[in-house]
C-alpha cells in the first residue's frame, strides 16, 4: 500500500494536481457539531435556572435563553439546507497565461442555480481535519457560503481534491 501511495503522489505532485469534481451536500460532522453546541447551551439553561431555585431568573437569563433558541432555530434551518453541487477544480495548462502568475488552475461552483457553473473568486480553506475540511466559497458577484467537505461523499477522489486544494494554496 505504501508504494502505490508513493507512486500516486510522484504521479501527481501537489503543483500539478489533476483535474477533479467533488460533490457536496449534507455534512454529519455539521450536524453532530450542531447537536453538542445545542445540547451544551441548553444543559447550561437549565443548570442556571436550577441555580436559581427560589429567586425571580434575571434578565440575564431570559436573553441568553431567547438568543440561544433564536440561534438554534437560525442554526437548525441553515443544516436543513446546505449547499448542495458539485465543486470542480481545473488545473491550467502548462503553457498558459495563468499557469506561471500563481494561479494553478480554476475553481467552478455546480448546483441546481448555478447549472452552468459560475467561476469562483476565491476558495478559501478554512478549517482540515483530514477526512473533512470546511471551505468558504465566493463568486464574482460576491456571494459566499460555507461547505463541509467530507471523504464518504466520494473517497475513489479524496486525495485528487486535496491535491487540488493545496495546489490553489501555493
Amino acid at each position: 500500500v505504501q508504494a502505490g501511495l508513493i507512486r500516486r503522489i510522484r504521479l501527481f505532485p501537489m503543483h500539478c494536481a489533476p483535474s477533479v469534481e467533488y460533490p457536496v451536500g449534507r455534512s454529519v460532522f455539521a450536524q453532530g457539531v450542531f447537536l453538542v453546541l445545542v445540547s451544551a447551551w441548553l444543559l447550561g439553561q437549565v443548570l442556571w435556572a436550577v441555580s436559581l431555585t427560589g429567586n425571580p431568573w434575571p434578565g440575564a437569563w431570559w436573553f441568553s435563553a431567547g438568543a440561544g433558541l433564536l440561534l438554534a432555530v437560525w442554526g437548525y434551518w441553515r443544516l436543513k439546507q446546505p449547499p448542495q453541487g458539485r465543486l470542480h477544480w481545473v488545473p491550467a495548462a502548462a503553457g498558459s497565461a495563468g499557469a506561471g502568475d500563481g494561479q494553478a488552475g480554476a475553481w467552478q461552483w455546480f448546483s441546481a442555480a448555478y447549472r452552468h457553473g459560475t467561476p469562483l473568486d476565491r476558495v478559501e480553506w478554512v478549517w482540515d481535519l483530514q477526512g473533512m475540511v470546511l471551505l468558504r466559497l465566493r463568486n464574482a458577484a460576491g456571494l459566499s457560503w460555507w461547505v463541509w467537505l467530507e471523504c464518504s461523499f466520494d473517497p475513489g477522489v479524496w486525495d485528487d481534491l486535496r491535491r487540488a486544494l493545496k495546489a490553489h494554496q501555493s
